[in-house]
C-alpha cells in the first residue's frame, strides 16, 4: 500500500477529569482504524533515546504516550514530520509505509502501541535504503488489466472482501482447496496479503486478486504464480474463483492473463498447473488457455492429512491461448 504523510493523523481522545484525577479510552473502530491483533510498549528510556528506525510494509500502529514527551519523526520517501507526543489523551496513528524515528524528550517516559498484526520480521524494512527502494517498487504496484477484469496484488484493506468470497464459496472451493472454510475470517485474509507481500518483494511468488474492472470493483478470486524456480525459468499457476462468480470465463481469462505476465515479464519458459483428479473446472481452465496434461501424479497433492492424485499440466509460451470472454454482470 502506498502511503504518504497525509494519511498520518493526531487523534483527541476522549478525557474524564474530576478531583480523582483524569480518565482517557481508546475505542477500535472509533479512535483506532483498524483491528488491534498486538499490543506492545517501551518504558524506561533515559531522554534522548532514539527507537525505532524502521518502517513496516503492511502493519500499521497507534501510538499514546501516557508518561512523558517524545517526538516521532515520519519520512514517506518524499518528505517528513515529526509529532509531539506529550499528553495521554493524544493518540498518533502511523498507516504502513512510513519510516519511524521516535526519541525521548523526558526520562523514563512510556509508550504505549497498538498494532495491526502480530510480530513478523518480514514486514520490518530495517535499512532506510531498503525503505526507499520498496517505496518506489509500491508507486508502482502490480496491476494486470484483462478485459472487464484487474488483476492486481492484494492491499490489507481488501481483507474483508477477499474473507467474505472465500467465507461464501467455501462449500464449492473447499472441496478441493483446504484453507477455503467458513472459518477463513478477516485477521486470517490480511495475514494472507501480508506474507504475499512479503513472497512479491522476495521474488518467491506473484499472487492477484481478481476483482471486477473499474472503481471498487468486486472481488472475484484468485490466481498465482509460486513455488518459481528462476533457474529452471519454470512456476507453478494456481487459481480460484468465488462462487458467486463462477461459470462466466472469469478463470480462465485471469489465468490466460496472469501466464503471459509470467512469460513475458518473468522471462518464465514453463508453468505447471495440479489439477486435483476430479476438479472438472479447474482442468477446464487449464485446457481452455492451451495447457496440455503431461499424466497423473499419484498421491501428490496433500488436502486435509489425506493424499489425493493430481493431474500434471504444462503450459510454454507459444502454446498459450485467447481465453473465452468473462461475462460479468
Amino acid at each position: 500500500m502506498d502511503t504518504s504523510l497525509s494519511d498520518c493523523a493526531l487523534i483527541l481522545l476522549p478525557r474524564i477529569s474530576d478531583s480523582r484525577g483524569s480518565l482517557s479510552f481508546v475505542e477500535i473502530g472509533s479512535h483506532v482504524p483498524f483491528h488491534a491483533a498486538r499490543l506492545f510498549y517501551l518504558y524506561g528510556m533515559p531522554r534522548n533515546t532514539v527507537r525505532g528506525g524502521h518502517a513496516h510494509r503492511e502493519c500499521a500502529e497507534f501510538l499514546i504516550a501516557p508518561e512523558g514527551e517524545f517526538e516521532i519523526t515520519l519520512h514517506d520517501g518524499v518528505a517528513e514530520q515529526t509529532f509531539l507526543l506529550s499528553q495521554p489523551d493524544r493518540g498518533l496513528h502511523i498507516p504502513s509505509g512510513l519510516w519511524i524515528s521516535l526519541r525521548s524528550l523526558t526520562d523514563r517516559g512510556i509508550v504505549t502501541a497498538l498494532a495491526s498484526a502480530p510480530y513478523l520480521e518480514a514486514d520490518y524494512l530495517r535499512t532506510f535504503d531498503e525503505f526507499l527502494a520498496w517505496k518506489r517498487e509500491q508507486v508502482t504496484q502490480l496491476r494486470l488489466a484483462a478485459g472487464p477484469l484487474l488483476l492486481r496484488s492484494y492491499q490489507v484493506s481488501d481483507a474483508a472482501s477477499f474473507s467474505q468470497s472465500a467465507i461464501r464459496s467455501a462449500a464449492e472451493v473447499g472441496r478441493w482447496l483446504a484453507w477455503c472454510t467458513p472459518a477463513y475470517d478477516e485477521a486470517v485474509a490480511a495475514r494472507y496479503i501480508r506474507d504475499a507481500a512479503c513472497d512479491r518483494l522476495g521474488r518467491k511468488a506473484f499472487s492477484f486478486g481478481i476483482f471486477q474492472a473499474g472503481e471498487d470493483g468486486c472481488h472475484l478470486g484468485g490466481v498465482a504464480l509460486n513455488r518459481i524456480d528462476w533457474a529452471g525459468r519454470c512456476a507453478n499457476l494456481g487459481y480460484w474463483v468465488a462462487t458467486h462468480a463462477a461459470g462466466r470465463g472469469v478463470g480462465s481469462l485471469a489465468a490466460a492473463r496472469i501466464c503471459r505476465f509470467g512469460f513475458e515479464e518473468l522471462g518464465l519458459a514453463r508453468i505447471e498447473i495440479l489439477v486435483e483428479v476430479g476438479n472438472a473446472p479447474s482442468r477446464a481452465v487449464a485446457l481452455r488457455i492451451g495447457a496440455r496434461p503431461e499424466g497423473i501424479l499419484r498421491n501428490r497433492l496433500q488436502r486435509g492429512g489425506t493424499s489425493a492424485d493430481a493431474e500434471l499440466f504444462s503450459l510454454l509460451p507459444g502454446e498459450l491461448t485467447s481465453a473465452a470472454r468473462a461475462t460479468i454482470p
